[in-house]
């Protein structure tokens, strides 16, 4: 399997820090109710920052490991943030299932051959995601429409960004080496799934709440 990498990027530190100040951003102005959905959203910012910081040491295979363990947990427990409580008809997510299944598909033949003994690690970081994706998408009839809308576009450029990342490590030809899209993108996806649960307003008998 061949792993491209440079020695350096400023990735490494402007990452981070990002993720540094959105942890304190959102505890300083949280407004959950359940103190469960709190420490998920703590322990999911905490898995990535702790990953990022493998990231610095990415040219080990190991490090790699643990930075794609660390961002699974992330995800596990954001999936566990999301999750609704409402009941939902299935017809509901075949748009996005079907979404969900041409991705991995797509994405899955472009970098099979070079996944080698990551191969499970990735098909299960692609799963979570998609989870996480319907999810997101069924919190239309709970939440007001705005944290909708930041945590819907948040999610969308996240994906984006893995997608990039992905293709750029196991692709078979050079993709984006270094971009600072990626970086922008990480970014602003953060940032907006962040700011969507701090604006967040339950919604009760069609009228929101503050989740306070």
């Amino acid at each position: 399997m061949k792993l491209k990498y440079n020695e350096f990027s400023y990735r490494v530190f402007t990452k981070p820090i990002m993720l540094i100040l959105l942890f304190f951003f959102y505890v300083f102005n949280n407004n959950e109710k359940s103190k469960n959905r709190k420490f998920y959203v703590i322990c999911a910012l905490f898995f990535l920052l702790v990953g990022e910081m493998f990231v610095a040491y990415k040219g080990y295979l190991a490090f790699m490991s643990y930075s794609l363990l660390c961002f699974t947990l992330s995800k596990l427990f954001y999936i566990f943030r999301f999750s609704i409580q409402n009941d939902f008809k299935m017809t509901r997510l075949l748009p996005v299932l079907s979404f969900c299944f041409v991705y991995i598909v797509v994405l899955f033949n472009l970098i099979y051959e070079n996944l080698g003994n990551f191969m499970i690690p990735v098909l299960l970081f692609l799963f979570l995601t998609m989870i996480i994706i319907q999810f997101v998408f069924l919190r239309k009839s709970e939440v007001d429409y705005q944290s909708y809308l930041l945590v819907g576009f948040g999610i969308l450029f996240s994906v984006i960004a893995e997608t990039l990342a992905i293709l750029e490590i196991f692709y078979s030809k050079k993709f984006l080496e270094e971009s600072i899209i990626l970086l922008v993108l990480y970014s602003v996806s953060h940032y907006l799934v962040i700011l969507g649960l701090v604006t967040e307003k339950i919604q009760v008998n069609s009228e929101p709440i503050q989740a306070d």
